[in-house]
């Protein structure tokens, strides 16, 4: 089965190839997606994957100049990429959507993907209605998203932006964009959740139930967004490089994929996402640990202050006992006079 990546990282796909070749053998080619400035790189990724792999630039995806892909925000641009990705003769009629930084965590073959019956599963996380931020480029979309589907009839449409890898049926996926050319154009949708609630109306039986995310590292921290649907369980993660670096969440535990300790790395991650996740619900934010409540670091410079510091905990911590904002800003200042 054939894999379609974006990626402008090369050592970041290079690592996620080597996971893929542990953990899902099954998937036997590899195409990439990426800017013209980066595709001598990427096509060095083939010596992790141990076979060539197919590298296409953003511009001849698109038929855009690099200056004019760039200009779009990030969203915006992978909704493009992905869009004209399915027009190529090089994508298979059947692949496999991803991202260079999802990584599976166990071993999985073809029914992850295709159940008994030759439908397609779907992954989603949340329900597009009751996703309430609206700061970043991903808000955006979801919001996007939200009112197409809602014009063509869906009342509570499902976000299937799950951080993990999806299988695509090609030419469905450009009858969906087409379907929603006028308004994408101007409000670019995610097109995760575009394809699999439109692509339903296309070709009903398709498609398996929608059944829950399985990614580990989405949100990245816990607490920045609240739950609407508990993971099961955990087979894929949405790698963040820098929770490796010294500090992070991470630390000390390797990015590459090595085949005898990847069962091991992987328990030791999924526990630490987890302890963090008390911590965090507790507001007992540990010491030796970055994160965005009280670390400045990994670049994110969210340290909380004063009230805002108890306002913002209320949008990532994401506290249901509003009195308990209080308690907050008493920890913070007390952090900031030590």
């Amino acid at each position: 089965m054939q894999i379609v990546y974006l990626s402008a990282r090369p050592k970041l796909l290079a690592e996620t190839l080597s996971h893929i070749k542990h953990f899902a053998s099954f998937i036997d080619d590899v195409v990439v997606i990426t800017p013209q400035a980066m595709a001598a790189d990427t096509s060095r990724c083939s010596d992790a994957w141990g076979a060539p792999i197919e590298v296409v630039t953003d511009e001849d995806t698109t038929g855009r100049s690099t200056a004019e892909i760039q200009a779009l925000d990030h969203s915006a641009r992978n909704y493009l990429l992905r869009s004209e990705a399915a027009t190529l003769d090089v994508v298979d009629d059947v692949f496999v959507m991803s991202d260079d930084d999802a990584r599976p965590l166990v071993p999985i073959d073809e029914t992850w993907f295709v159940d008994a019956h030759g439908r397609h599963r779907r992954r989603y996380f949340h329900s597009l209605a009751g996703w309430r931020h609206s700061v970043t480029d991903f808000d955006r979309i979801m919001l996007h998203s939200l009112v197409i589907l809602r014009q063509r009839g869906h009342a509570n449409p499902l976000s299937y932006a799950s951080h993990q890898p999806q299988i695509i049926d090609r030419e469905l996926f450009r009858a969906v964009t087409a379907e929603i050319a006028p308004q994408a154009a101007t409000y670019p949708p995610d097109e995760w959740s575009t394809y699999f609630t439109v692509g339903e109306e296309i070709a009903p039986n398709r498609f398996a139930e929608p059944e829950p995310f399985t990614t580990l590292g989405w949100p990245q921290f816990p607490g920045e967004w609240t739950f609407e649907t508990v993971p099961p369980r955990h087979e894929f993660e949405n790698h963040h490089p820098e929770l490796h670096e010294p500090g992070g969440l991470y630390d000390g535990l390797p990015t590459a994929c090595d085949p005898a300790t990847a069962d091991a790395t992987t328990l030791e991650k999924i526990f630490r996402w987890y302890r963090l996740e008390r911590q965090v619900r507790d507001l007992a934010f540990p010491d030796d640990v970055d994160q965005p409540w009280t670390s400045d670091s990994l670049g994110r410079k969210l340290a909380f202050k004063g009230l805002h510091a108890a306002k913002g905990a209320y949008r990532y911590v994401t506290i249901d006992d509003r009195s308990r904002l209080a308690e907050l800003e008493g920890r913070v200042r007390r952090l900031e006079e030590d």
